[in-house]
């Protein structure tokens, strides 16, 4: 039986970069709660909200200079606005200065303890230095606050924590069940395959595959590593399917030429 092929070079969702920031989350129940905390104008309170989407914007384009003066400024406005402290740990966060950055997660979350976004970063950053199980009981926290999409986005990074962790079966029921909470949302779903198929999981792998590569997000990658577990499987007709779609719809790919070698080395 031959083994699966080495799989080519996934792009990935990064634990060492902050993310999944919001660009200013004033529609959170927690966040609104942090706002009106303050006994500020609305004046004020333009003021600053317009300081921090100019900061995210900078902060989400690199310019992390000029998002820093904003975020700054914002904080002259309002000292315990917990998305400008959260914005200004990340971006301690970025550029490696952790003690800083623990510093203002700390603050953020004394300002808005219960906002499933700021729990949600702060269990990265976790992860990020180490942390690991601190970061798996924030996520915890950061998913029993979190409703909607938001919630299926911990479980995936958790996920991913606990597999950096090398913790994989727990990686495994995360993210797991985030994908079953958001099927088309997760831009991954091969490290979900590759996890699986690591813990002998074959049939939850090829029916992953079955739904990717019959979705909008199929790619060439999709398609070849389904052809692989297909070959690894003995599934000749699944094999077929699979290298004949990868022919009709990705002639030019690096994968349809690799079975085209295989073949002629065969």
């Amino acid at each position: 039986m031959r083994q699966l092929a080495q799989l080519a070079p996934v792009t990935r969702a990064s634990l060492l970069a902050p993310l999944l920031f919001l660009t200013i989350a004033f529609h959170c129940p927690a966040a609104q709660a942090a706002l009106t905390a303050d006994a500020v104008s609305p004046q004020v309170l333009l003021r600053t909200q317009t300081r921090l989407s100019l900061a995210t914007a900078y902060f989400h384009v690199g310019l992390h200079r000029f998002a820093m003066e904003e975020v700054d400024q914002a904080l002259i406005l309002m000292p315990q606005h917990a998305q400008a402290l959260v914005l200004k740990a990340l971006l301690y966060q970025q550029h490696n200065r952790l003690d800083l950055a623990q510093k203002y997660f700390s603050q953020a979350l004394t300002a808005s303890p219960f906002d499933p976004q700021i729990l949600f970063q702060h269990g990265i950053f976790e992860c990020q230095i180490g942390l690991f199980e601190r970061a798996v009981l924030t996520f915890a926290l950061a998913s029993a606050y979190a409703v909607g999409p938001v919630s299926g986005q911990i479980n995936w990074i958790w996920g991913q924590c606990l597999k950096q962790n090398n913790q994989l079966e727990a990686a495994n029921l995360r993210m797991t069940e985030a994908f079953e909470q958001l099927p088309g949302l997760i831009s991954d779903v091969l490290e979900l395959v590759e996890l699986k198929i690591q813990l002998g999981k074959l049939s939850e792998a090829e029916k992953i595959l079955e739904f990717l590569n019959d979705s909008p997000s199929v790619s060439a990658q999709s398609v070849w590593v389904a052809f692989q577990l297909a070959e690894r499987q003995n599934q000749a007709v699944k094999k077929n399917h699979w290298g004949k779609m990868l022919g009709l719809r990705y002639s030019n790919s690096v994968q349809w030429h690799a079975i085209q070698d295989r073949f002629t080395h065969e």
